[in-house]
């Protein structure tokens, strides 16, 4: 059985929270957050029921868990700027980890993540989810067999409203949270490298709000093999626009669209269909994999330290000018 603490009880704490309880082989056994109501109660402004803490430790003081508490991994849930330190300092205590995205802000921080684990022989995994989410990991089955040939071109796309947090909140904060590029804009830039490696170039346009800070990222991304491949981030949407996320890639001998719903596939030969793709989201993929990954279930790789370290970098290139 996997003992596992859950720190920052947020909205991303609850889903990891709620993930690991499912699973079988795993128990939550502590939870921690600085604010004691969070602690007890999770995130109540997502809407969510409140989480069943039944027989759950509650600690407001990471520490204090760490010293308390026999466990075997945690979830980092927290503000990005939080990142780097907790997941040190739990590392530092025999923990294994899984830490929110974006890994950190700078590559430096990413690098003592990096070092810590190493040094602790502990797993860190980094939650892109979206290698797991069930379409686009479709995709990476599709772009590594080969079936449809090569990818000519590739566009992805993350479109939303602008956060309408207030000004005390530390998404509102670019030393904080990292701003569009690495709240928003990684998802898409991580998944490109999971399907081709890293670019040899990134040329980016941006456009920003009255306050200077960037709102909307076209990208294009050089791979030196004569194929197209782009991403766009936007935090300029009207408001009733909602949120969108989807792609649109071009094989040698398909092409392949995900409209946010269902991933249609057009062979050049043959029917166009709806592919079949896994039950569930890319959060219950993900701890489902790590989870995996502490038990010795599976020694596939996913994703490295090393490479959402690469994604970091990146999407801070995206902004950087």
């Amino acid at each position: 059985m996997i003992r596992v603490g859950i720190i920052g009880m947020g909205f991303m704490g609850g889903v990891h929270f709620r993930n690991w309880q499912a699973l079988d082989d795993a128990q939550v056994v502590a939870v921690c957050d600085a604010n004691p109501i969070t602690a007890k109660k999770g995130n109540i402004e997502t809407g969510s029921d409140e989480l069943n803490l039944e027989r759950v430790a509650i600690f407001t003081d990471v520490a204090d868990m760490l010293a308390s508490t026999e466990l075997d991994a945690v979830s980092v849930a927290l503000p990005t700027h939080l990142h780097k330190a907790l997941s040190i300092q739990c590392l530092e205590a025999g923990v294994h980890v899984l830490c929110e995205k974006p890994m950190a802000l700078s590559v430096e921080d990413c690098d003592a993540m990096i070092a810590a684990a190493h040094s602790a022989g502990k797993q860190l995994m980094i939650a892109q989810c979206i290698r797991f989410w069930p379409e686009y990991a479709w995709v990476k089955q599709a772009v590594g067999s080969g079936d449809y040939g090569q990818v000519l071109a590739a566009d992805f796309s993350r479109l939303t409203y602008a956060p309408g947090w207030d000004a005390d909140s530390w998404y509102s904060d670019p030393s904080k949270s990292g701003g569009i590029a690495l709240d928003l804009h990684i998802h898409d830039l991580d998944f490109i490298q999971y399907l081709f490696g890293s670019p040899a170039g990134i040329r980016s346009s941006v456009v920003r709000f009255g306050n200077g800070v960037p709102g909307h990222v076209a990208t294009q991304l050089d791979y030196q093999n004569n194929s197209a491949v782009s991403a766009t981030a936007s935090w300029m949407m009207p408001e009733p626009f909602g949120f969108g996320m989807s792609f649109r890639i071009v094989f040698e001998k398909a092409a392949v669209s995900f409209d946010g719903t269902s991933l249609k596939v057009c062979p050049s030969a043959g029917e166009t269909f709806v592919a079949e793709v896994a039950e569930g989201d890319g959060y219950k993929a993900e701890i489902e994999y790590f989870a995996a990954l502490l038990s010795g279930e599976t020694n596939e790789i996913k994703i490295t330290p090393e490479q959402a370290r690469e994604s970091v970098r990146m999407a801070l290139e995206t902004t950087s000018k």
